[in-house]
């Protein structure tokens, strides 16, 4: 089972978003402020996400935040 900073990681690749595309995105549609260096340590696991980031970033990935968590419906 892999980590949800993994997942949430897999979830931009997939989109085929770099990091600074993704905080771009970030600000532009949720007006959260974060840059590729935080958003990189997110996904390594080096640091946390605040809940509202988390669904911000679920919500620009297209991907339901239960997936990312493993949690079953």
């Amino acid at each position: 089972m892999a980590k949800w900073n993994t997942k949430l990681r897999k979830a931009r690749l997939d989109m085929e978003l770099s990091l600074s595309q993704a905080v771009k995105l970030l600000n532009e549609c949720h007006k959260i402020k974060m840059n590729r260096t935080q958003l990189g340590k997110i996904e390594r696991g080096e640091i946390d996400c605040t809940v509202a980031k988390f669904k911000a970033l679920c919500d620009i990935y297209c991907v339901e935040p239960n997936w990312i968590l493993d949690w079953k419906e």
